[in-house]
């Protein structure tokens, strides 16, 4: 873990995207700011495609239930437009999305993935 410098990853982060949200539409947007957006794997691949993002988001906030949404991938102007039915699905979203890209998530996720595999990784407890 020493090995990582979180306080640079998450500045990349925090650089590479906007996030938008709208309570009254129930929207998502994240416009993408990372100029060599195909570089950055864990932002460029959220640019794929709307079916690969309701499937992620399904896995993420709904137990792999699908949620009732519209996604728009516009990869020209590189942003992803997320509109809900349902409020709750609209709220954890934007917290997932605040807490991926502005918070400690990806850190949280690394080191559970090294404590439940530590051995692969070359960590002994």
């Amino acid at each position: 873990m020493e090995d990582f410098n979180w306080k640079e990853i998450k500045e990349k982060l925090q650089k590479a995207v906007e996030i938008e949200v709208n309570e009254k539409e129930l929207a998502v947007k994240i416009k993408i700011l990372e100029p060599n957006v195909e570089e950055a794997q864990m932002v460029g691949n959220m640019l794929k495609s709307e079916d690969e993002m309701k499937q992620s988001l399904s896995a993420f906030i709904n137990q792999n239930q699908p949620i009732d949404c519209d996604v728009e991938v516009n990869q020209e102007e590189k942003f992803i437009e997320i509109k809900f039915r349902e409020k709750e699905f609209w709220e954890k979203t934007h917290q997932l999305f605040n807490e991926m890209f502005f918070g400690d998530y990806l850190k949280k996720m690394i080191e559970a993935m090294m404590g439940a595999f530590g051995g692969i990784f070359g960590k002994e407890d």
